[in-house]
């Protein structure tokens, strides 16, 4: 395994520890560029498949910490949006909220 692609996936593990997405990609797109360059054989793949194999899962432990976020600021949200409170005389108020929806564009 060469010093560029030992780099390479150095700089991929890195980026998904630290939850950088976008440092992640462009670190497997120079990667691709370095194999493709250097040209990988079969001996060489097969050093590579347990790194590869780490990297797999690192990137779909983020992937699912990710998801699992999303689902919890969904259901604050949701939460925010019926509020519910009780008059002292121990009577429900619900007290819809209208909180604004992010825009995409």
């Amino acid at each position: 395994m060469s010093r560029a692609v030992t780099r390479q996936m150095a700089q991929i593990r890195a980026a998904l520890i630290s939850g950088d997405a976008q440092a992640a990609l462009a670190a497997i797109d120079d990667l691709m560029r370095v194999a493709a360059r250097a040209g990988l054989d079969e001996e060489a793949r097969d050093r590579l498949e347990p790194a590869l194999a780490e990297l797999r899962a690192l990137a779909q432990a983020s992937l699912t910490g990710a998801q699992q976020a999303a689902d919890q600021i969904r259901a604050i949200v949701q939460a925010a949006r019926s509020l519910q409170t009780y008059d002292s005389l121990g009577r429900r108020n619900i007290m819809p909220t209208r909180a604004t929806a992010p825009q995409r564009f």
